[in-house]
């Protein structure tokens, strides 16, 4: 299975436009478990080496939208404040027409499109309590797990 992580980027970001260290040992965190369970992945932040190696707008635009095509599932979390680049792959990955996992935060304010995806594609919503946690790290793994079954 082929999963794209759309997740926030240049919020969680340095000066420099490093991710900072608790973000990158959240992501650090999925991706061992999806190599664990031998999960085929692309998220952005790994590939640019953590902000060591950024990708101009116009590589990463081009590379996320060609990955995309590609996947089999794509995990999302719009973020809190909200990123306008998660929300661009979401408007790729369900004109695309693929599986959506939704990580919303309880409570939060999401636009009607977000919301309202599922009317175009396969969608899950999925509810976590607290930003870059344990409980959203353990959901995002246990919903691709029962994607692999």
């Amino acid at each position: 299975m082929k999963v794209f992580l759309a997740m926030p980027y240049s919020q969680l970001c340095d000066s420099k436009y490093e991710v900072k260290k608790e973000y990158r040992d959240f992501f650090e965190s999925i991706t061992k478990e999806l190599k664990k369970i031998g999960c085929e992945y692309f998220l952005a932040h790994e590939r640019e080496k953590w902000g060591k190696k950024y990708n101009s707008p116009e590589e990463s635009t081009q590379i996320d939208f060609e990955v995309i095509k590609d996947v089999d599932l794509v995990c999302m979390v719009p973020g809190v404040p909200n990123s306008g680049g998660v929300h661009v792959e979401l408007g790729w990955a369900s004109a695309n027409k693929k599986k959506l996992k939704i990580f919303l935060k309880k409570d939060y304010p999401y636009s009607p499109m977000v919301t309202g995806i599922y009317t175009l594609t396969d969608t899950e919503y999925l509810y976590y309590n607290e930003d870059y946690s344990k409980e959203l790290i353990d959901l995002i793994i246990n919903s691709i797990k029962k994607e692999m079954r």
